[in-house]
C-alpha cells in the first residue's frame, strides 16, 4: 500500500532503445484503499493481474511499449495486408492524433479507460472542428491494433476498444456532392472541340535519369511526348458520369476491358500501385457496367488503331493521374466558365441520383455501382436533388387538391 492505493511489484525484462535488455522491478497500482480498504479484498485483483502476465509472458516483446509496438508491429504489417488507401488511413490517424496520447503506456497495460481518456482529449483539443467520421476512424484504428496484438500474443484479454464511447463531433465531415445530368451534359460540352490542352516540356537531355527513361519508353529525349487532347478529356469524364467508376477504376482500365457493349472492372490504380478493385473483383470474375451509346462514341474517338495498354495514359504508358489532371485542366476551364469543380467522385454519386430520378430501382443502381450493399447506395450515392423534392410535392398537393380537408380550409 503505497499513497492511498494498492500496488503489486514483479519483474520484468525490458528492451532497450538500444537492443540491450534490462532487469526491472515495476509496480502496477491495483486498486485504491477507498475502494478497497482491506488487504484480503484485494488479493482477487493482484491473482488476476499475475495471471495475466503469466499467460503472456515475461518476454521483452511482452513489455514493449503502445507506442513501439505501433509503429514498429503494427503499422508495417498493415502496409503489407492491406491496400496503400487502407494503410495509409491508419498511419495518418494514428500519428496526427493518437501517437502524442499514449503517455508512455505499456501495450499489455492498456484498459478502456486509457482509450476513451484518448478520445475524450482528441475531443478537447478540437471538438467540432473533427467530423464524428474522423472520431470513429480512430476508434477503428485503436481496435485493429488491439486485434494486431491479441493475435501476436502480446496482450491478453478482450479488445479493449469494446464499449469505448466516440465523440460526437460535427455531424457531417466532407460534403457528398452530386453532378446533375445537366451538368455534367455541360462538362462535355466545354470539350466538345478537339484541341491540345496540355503540351509537356521537352524532356531533359544530359540527365541520366531521363536516358533511361527514354531507353525503357522507346521515345526519343529530343520530341515532345503526346500531349492531353479534349476528347481524351471528354472521355474520361465520360467514363466517370456514365458509368460512374471510382477514380482508381477510371485510372486502372485497359483496352482489354473494353468489350464493345460492356466496361470490364478488374483493377484500380491509386497513386502508382496497381491493385484490385475495391470490391475483391479479379480478372476471373470481374465487374461489368454497360456501355451507353454516347460513352461508346466518346471511347471510339480516342481508341488507337492497336489498341493496347492503359485507355488513359500518361506520357509514359502508365496510368494517367486524375487529380493532376483536373488541378492543370479541368479546374481552369469549368472556373473560366463559371462552373464548380466537386471532385470526381460527384461523378459516381451523380449517376446514382439521375438514374434515380428517372425511376430506376435502387438495387438496380446498387448493381450499376457494384456496391455489396444496397444501403450503401441509398445511404451515400443517390442524393434527393431540390428540384425532385419541389416536384414531390407538388404531386401532392395535388392529389388533396379537392379533398372535403382543403375545402374546409379554404371556407374559413
Amino acid at each position: 500500500m503505497h499513497h492511498g492505493s494498492w500496488y503489486v511489484r514483479y519483474w520484468d525484462t525490458v528492451e532497450n532503445e538500444d537492443g540491450t535488455l534490462t532487469r526491472k522491478n515495476p509496480a502496477y497500482r491495483l486498486a485504491s484503499v477507498k475502494d478497497y480498504p482491506k488487504k484480503s479484498e484485494v488479493i482477487p485483483l493482484k491473482n488476476r493481474f499475475m495471471e495475466s502476465l503469466n499467460r503472456i509472458g515475461f518476454t521483452p516483446e511482452a513489455g514493449i511499449s503502445f507506442i513501439d509496438f505501433v509503429e514498429k508491429t503494427f503499422i508495417p504489417a498493415s502496409e503489407k495486408r492491406l491496400s496503400g488507401a487502407g494503410a495509409k488511413c491508419y498511419r495518418d490517424t494514428w500519428r496526427c492524433h493518437l501517437s502524442a496520447l499514449t503517455d508512455g503506456l505499456r501495450l499489455r497495460d492498456v484498459r478502456p479507460v486509457h482509450l476513451q481518456n484518448m478520445l475524450n482529449r482528441v475531443e478537447e483539443k478540437h471538438g467540432t472542428n473533427l467530423a464524428h467520421g474522423t472520431y470513429k476512424t480512430m476508434k477503428v484504428t485503436l481496435s485493429a491494433i488491439f486485434t494486431e496484438a491479441r493475435n501476436l500474443g502480446l496482450y491478453d484479454g478482450s479488445n479493449p476498444t469494446t464499449g469505448v464511447r466516440i465523440p460526437k463531433g460535427r455531424k457531417h465531415g466532407r460534403k457528398r456532392l452530386a453532378y446533375g445530368l445537366d451538368e455534367i451534359l455541360k462538362h462535355l460540352e466545354l470539350f466538345s472541340q478537339d484541341q491540345p490542352l496540355i503540351v509537356p516540356q521537352r524532356l531533359p537531355r544530359k540527365r541520366k535519369t531521363s536516358l533511361v527513361r527514354c531507353r525503357r519508353t522507346g521515345i526519343r529525349e529530343d520530341v515532345h511526348v503526346p500531349s492531353i487532347s479534349a476528347k481524351q478529356v471528354r472521355a474520361i469524364l465520360g467514363v466517370a458520369g456514365f458509368a460512374g467508376l471510382r477514380q482508381g477504376e477510371i485510372r486502372g482500365l485497359w483496352w482489354d476491358d473494353d468489350r464493345n457493349d460492356v466496361l470490364s472492372i478488374c483493377r484500380s490504380v491509386w497513386r502508382s500501385t496497381l491493385k484490385h478493385t475495391k470490391t475483391e473483383e479479379d480478372v476471373d470474375e470481374p465487374g461489368f457496367v454497360p456501355i451507353i451509346e454516347p460513352l461508346r462514341l466518346m471511347l471510339d474517338a480516342i481508341k488507337p488503331e492497336r489498341a493496347a495498354g492503359f485507355i488513359f495514359p500518361n506520357s509514359l504508358g502508365g496510368a494517367l493521374d486524375l487529380d493532376n489532371l483536373a488541378d492543370r485542366v479541368i479546374k481552369p476551364i469549368f472556373k473560366a466558365n463559371g462552373m464548380e469543380w466537386k471532385g470526381w467522385h460527384a461523378y459516381r454519386r451523380g449517376l446514382a441520383t439521375n438514374l434515380k430520378q428517372l425511376g430506376v430501382e435502387d438495387t438496380t443502381i446498387q448493381c450499376i455501382l457494384r456496391h455489396e450493399d444496397v444501403s450503401t447506395t441509398q445511404r451515400f450515392y443517390i442524393k434527393t436533388a431540390p428540384q425532385a423534392a419541389h416536384e414531390a410535392m407538388q404531386k401532392l398537393a395535388e392529389k388533396i387538391t379537392g379533398t372535403p380537408l382543403v375545402h374546409q380550409a379554404m371556407v374559413q
